[in-house]
């Protein structure tokens, strides 16, 4: 106990001499400075990865909706070409008496 008492009073005491001289107000501007430059720098960051993000998403967007219409269009190729060569083979099965 007498051990703690002694590490608190040096701490105190260490902490006395700081604040006469101005460094301790001093430091901790200084890193309030640094922790405020940081998270400007980490919402410029921020900013850029949403802004990335949404492009990604919204290319992802129109991609797909150019292969749906590509889809769409094959299969209304397919259909006719089925359409088609049923026909035909209707009309080698049974052709008509002209």
């Amino acid at each position: 106990m007498a051990e703690t008492s002694k590490m608190t009073s040096q701490v105190q005491q260490a902490a006395g001499e700081w604040n006469k001289a101005g460094e301790w107000n001093k430091m901790v501007a200084e890193q309030v400075t640094r922790v405020e430059s940081g998270l400007t720098e980490l919402a410029k960051l921020e900013s850029k990865t949403l802004a990335q993000a949404v492009t990604g998403f919204e290319e992802a967007g129109r991609i797909a909706k150019e292969s749906m219409a590509l889809a769409e269009k094959a299969s209304a190729e397919w259909r006719k070409l089925f359409l088609d060569a049923t026909r035909r083979a209707a009309a080698i099965l049974a052709p008509e008496k002209v």
